[in-house]
């Protein structure tokens, strides 16, 4: 794949710790306005980091609609669960074998619970000082400890009260890909492609600034990380990782999620560029790494179709051996054949992991159908997708059964 030139460094902000320092002087003011007597309207829950936009401000949590389990003069808390149940049939190539199978070329198939999260969102002290606890009893996501169920704590500050300048601390999704930022369980795939963890590593604990301006049109954020794993006791080095990312959305909230559910009378429309920069040098007795990733993203939503596509490319220093570029993108185009129920959709994803290697591309090509009963909440769905790997000479096939429960 051709790879572009190398581009210059992004100008990053800073400023963030005292920021941070807002947010604890929070319970020091006045106290918040009592409940009235009557039965109160629940102040909706915070959108997080990963899903994406905060003017979605009527869904409660990631999933949907969450339920209220108590509001009082001093906070909330809303419930959501969430669960995929899958089974996926593998089928390599002849010259291959997979572990457990008789010989070469034959397939396996496996029943497995690819996901099951509880959380809690709601907000404390005042309706702008919002909160998000996220754990995974089905195992890790890409970024997360492999020792504890907590994946997300978010402590954010609204402190605009309006959405314009935001302050989220905690562990969360570091503002990098379209595509790892919409949540799991509303992706139009029975999961991500094989691009979006070569590129974008999933969560970390820091600092992100970050909100909506221009009446909701273009949202930016903006994070210093340890640049690490999640749930790590401490930085690896004396470095940090920063991240920056703006997108301009000209016709309404196009939200972080896959499928089109959300158009009615006119198209939605978004276009993001991002960038990171994560120096892991002196980090172990490796050959550490200095990258740099610079990425582009486009989603288009219109009466039931929907497309997107994304792009990276990394720049990569370690200490001793000699600096590489990489890349790559994909692509996703989908429709509704009976509008909000019956989906199918398609996409490409190819990357190049080194330019000092030549024939080592990895590729997927997939094709889903969906059947949606409450859209993302509760779906079922068959996808296919080849994956091939150049420098193995490998090729492989999988087809996916899912079904999905949010409640």
């Amino acid at each position: 794949m051709r790879l572009v030139p190398r581009c210059a460094q992004a100008v990053l902000l800073s400023g963030f710790l005292g920021a941070t320092a807002a947010v604890a002087g929070a319970e020091g003011q006045d106290k918040p306005n009592p409940a009235p007597s009557a039965s109160p309207s629940p102040a909706p829950p915070p959108t997080t980091a990963e899903e994406g936009n905060p003017a979605a401000a009527a869904t409660a949590g990631r999933g949907g609609s969450g339920h209220l389990l108590w509001e009082g003069e001093g906070g909330s808390v809303f419930l959501l669960n969430r669960a995929q149940v899958r089974w996926t049939d593998e089928v390599p190539d002849a010259p291959f074998q997979l572990p457990g199978t008789a010989g070469p070329g034959v397939s396996k198939g496996t029943f497995r619970i690819r996901r099951a999260k509880t959380e809690l969102t709601g907000w404390v002290y005042r309706r702008e000082l919002t909160y998000e606890l996220q754990l995974s009893w089905a195992g890790p996501e890409p970024g997360a400890s492999t020792t504890s169920p907590l994946e997300d704590f978010i402590l954010n500050w609204d402190a605009s009260k309006n959405g314009r300048f935001q302050v989220a601390v905690g562990q969360f999704k570091v503002p990098l890909g379209r595509q790892e930022l919409t949540s799991s369980n509303k992706q139009e795939f029975a999961d991500r492609d094989l691009l979006s963890g070569e590129f974008s590593r999933g969560r970390d604990i820091g600092v992100q600034l970050w909100g909506l301006l221009g009446k909701g049109k273009v949202e930016y954020r903006a994070g210093i990380f340890n640049g690490n794993a999640a749930s790590r006791l401490e930085n690896d080095n004396d470095k940090y990782q920063y991240n920056l990312r703006l997108m301009f959305q000209p016709f309404g909230d196009a939200k972080y999620s896959e499928s089109d559910f959300e158009s009615k009378d006119k198209p939605l429309l978004a276009i993001a560029g991002e960038f990171e920069s994560n120096d892991l040098h002196h980090a172990t007795n490796a050959d550490d790494l200095d990258t740099r990733i610079f990425g582009l993203d486009g989603v288009f939503k219109y009466k039931g179709v929907f497309l997107f596509a994304e792009y990276f490319w990394r720049h990569r220093t370690p200490e001793v051996a000699p600096a590489f570029d990489s890349n790559g993108f994909h692509a996703q185009a989908g429709f509704f054949l009976v509008r909000d129920r019956l989906e199918v959709a398609g996409r490409y994803a190819a990357y190049d992991p080194s330019s000092l290697l030549p024939g080592n591309n990895r590729k997927e090509t997939g094709g889903v159908v969906n059947y949606y009963l409450n859209k993302h909440n509760l779906k079922l769905q068959a996808d296919f997708r080849r994956l091939e790997d150049d420098s193995r000479n490998q090729k492989s096939k999988e087809l996916r059964v899912q079904t999905q429960l949010v409640f």
